[in-house]
């Protein structure tokens, strides 16, 4: 008998799309149900704010689902770009993400939230295939993050799963799931 062994990348992209796919059925239930503007409960701030990235980013929690949604929209979008970057270029240069520029989350207010979701479909799936197509060997390629300095195509794949289920447990919270 065989024992098949996944590749890191196999198993980055499991993950990744379970999240996303549970951020899809929160941010569906989220419009559905007519919840996209739900403010986050003192407990479920509390709970949030020391696990995950959001220690680092609290801000994020300030967040409605529907802000939660074009954040992960925009986000699929940088690190799409970002995986491309790393595997067409030599060492590039990648700029920030300021995921709290106040003018960019206005933004996400301003898109209705059926489009909003489809649009989060859209970058996320891109985003899944940026990732499941990559070779285990080019894991190892570098770029530099303008603030955070040298970075690898793995240290992205291995953020990505736990930035998605972050956000999906701060959707679940918002939604009181």
């Amino acid at each position: 008998m065989t024992t098949v062994v996944p590749s890191r990348v196999t198993g980055a992209a499991d993950t990744l799309a379970r999240q996303q796919a549970r951020v899809d059925l929160l941010v569906a239930r989220a419009v559905s149900s007519g919840r996209m503007d739900a403010p986050l409960s003192a407990p479920s701030r509390a709970r949030l704010s020391g696990v995950g990235h959001f220690p680092s980013y609290g801000t994020e929690l300030d967040w409605t689902p529907r802000e939660v949604a074009g954040h992960l929209r925009d986000s699929a979008l940088v690190f799409t770009e970002r995986i491309y970057r790393l595997r067409t270029e030599v060492d590039p240069l990648l700029p920030d993400f300021l995921t709290d520029d106040p003018a960019r989350v206005a933004g996400y207010r301003a898109v209705p939230p059926g489009q909003l979701a489809e649009q989060l479909r859209t970058a996320q799936a891109a985003l899944f295939d940026s990732v499941a197509c990559l070779d285990p060997a080019e894991l190892e390629r570098t770029g530099r993050h303008e603030v955070d300095g040298r970075i690898t195509l793995a240290d992205i794949v291995t953020f990505l799963p736990a930035h998605q289920r972050d956000h999906a447990d701060q959707l679940a919270a918002l939604l009181g799931t």
